[in-house]
C-alpha cells in the first residue's frame, strides 16, 4: 500500500531571516528551486539556493529571504512556514542579486461528503489514442489498493495499452499542476511518481510505472501536460491513484470524479458513457466481495466487470 506523505519534502538550503543582511560577495547568479510550489497550510517548506560569484564559481551564501505575504508563507529562521491559503512570493537577497519563488498554499482539509470530488485533473496523464481498456475503481484487477476505510479492492485504474504496441513508446503526462513530491523505484518495473496539485494541495496523484525524463525529480514543478515520461515496460499495466490526503487516514478517489469536464469529452469520444461506468460502488463492491490475502492478492474477481473497453 502507498503512503501519501501530508508534509514537504524539504529541500536543503532555506534559512535566514527577514531582517538579515545580505553577506558574501557581489554574485553573478543566485537562484531558488523550486521556482514554484505547491504546499498545505502547516507545511514547513524550504527551498534549494545556487549562487555564483563574478567569476562563475559556485559559492554558498547566506541569503536573506522575505515574504509578500506573510500570511501565506512566513519566514522563520528554520524554513518558511504555510500559514494560510493564497499565493505568495518567497525572495532570496544576496550579493546584489535577488530571486523569487512562489508558494501556492492550499488548505489542510477538504470535505469530500460535502463539496463532492475536487475537478482538479485538467489534463489526461496518458496516450489515450494508444490505450486499450481501463479497469474500474474498485475492481478486481491487479492487487487490493486501499485506503483503510475499505479493503480488499483495487481503488485505482489500470490503463492497458494496445496489444499491438511496444507499450514503451506509451507518453505519460502531468495530469495537473503541482509539485513532483516523490520518484522512486517501482518494483521491477519503472519508477513510481508522486505529485501534490496546486489547486488542492492536499490531493496526492500518484503515476506506475514510468520511465521519467530527466526533469522530473523530487521537488520539479510541473504543469498540467507536461510530458513526465514514457511508460516502463511490456510487462505490466500503467496505473494511476488519487488520494485526498495520506493512504493511511485518508480518502482514494476515482481519477474520473476529479477530471474536469473538457478532459472527461476525451474519454467520451472513445464510448465511455458515463463518469459512474468507470466506477464500482462501494455498495455494489461490498455486495460482491473480492477476497484477498494479506490485504493483497485477490483468490477471486467477483461477479462485476472490471474493465471498460475503448472504442
Amino acid at each position: 500500500m502507498l503512503s501519501l506523505l501530508l508534509r514537504v519534502v524539504v529541500a536543503a538550503g532555506c534559512g535566514g531571516s527577514e531582517d538579515a543582511t545580505e553577506p558574501g560577495p557581489t554574485l553573478s547568479e543566485l537562484s531558488l528551486f523550486p521556482e514554484k510550489r505547491a504546499a498545505a497550510v502547516g507545511d514547513i517548506i524550504s527551498f534549494s539556493v545556487t549562487a555564483r560569484d563574478l567569476a562563475g564559481n559556485v559559492v554558498s551564501p547566506t541569503p536573506s529571504f522575505t515574504s509578500t505575504n506573510s500570511a501565506v508563507a512566513a519566514v522563520l529562521q528554520g524554513g518558511i512556514e504555510v500559514r494560510g491559503v493564497g499565493t505568495a512570493i518567497i525572495r532570496a537577497s544576496a550579493g546584489g542579486k535577488i530571486a523569487e519563488a512562489t508558494v501556492y498554499a492550499g488548505p489542510a482539509t477538504y470535505d469530500y461528503a460535502t463539496l463532492g470530488a475536487p475537478r482538479v485533473v485538467t489534463a489526461h496523464y496518458i496516450d489515450l489514442a494508444k490505450i486499450e481498456r481501463i479497469s474500474r475503481f474498485r475492481s478486481g484487477v491487479g492487487h487490493s489498493y486501499d485506503d483503510g476505510s475499505e479493503t480488499c479492492r483495487s481503488m485505482k485504474h489500470y490503463f492497458q495499452p494496445q496489444t499491438t504496441l511496444d507499450w514503451t513508446t506509451v507518453d505519460v503526462f502531468a495530469p495537473a499542476d503541482g509539485t513532483v513530491m516523490i520518484v522512486r523505484p517501482d518494483g521491477a518495473y519503472g519508477k513510481q511518481i508522486l505529485m501534490r496539485t496546486r489547486q488542492l494541495p492536499i490531493l496526492y496523484i500518484a503515476i506506475f510505472h514510468v520511465q521519467p525524463d530527466a526533469h522530473v525529480v523530487p521537488n520539479a514543478w510541473l504543469n498540467a501536460g507536461d510530458h513526465v515520461g514514457k511508460h516502463s515496460s511490456q510487462r505490466t499495466y500503467s496505473d494511476i491513484a488519487l488520494s485526498i490526503g495520506p493512504t493511511e487516514g485518508g480518502r482514494l478517489i476515482s481519477y474520473f470524479e476529479a477530471m474536469t469536464d473538457a478532459v472527461w469529452q476525451l474519454y467520451q469520444a472513445r464510448g465511455v458513457a458515463s463518469r459512474s461506468a468507470m466506477i464500482i460502488t462501494k455498495a455494489e463492491r461490498d455486495a460482491d466481495p473480492i477476497p484477498c490475502v494479506d490485504g493483497q492478492q485477490f483468490t477471486s474477481f467477483g461477479t462485476l466487470p472490471n474493465w471498460v473497453v475503448l472504442n
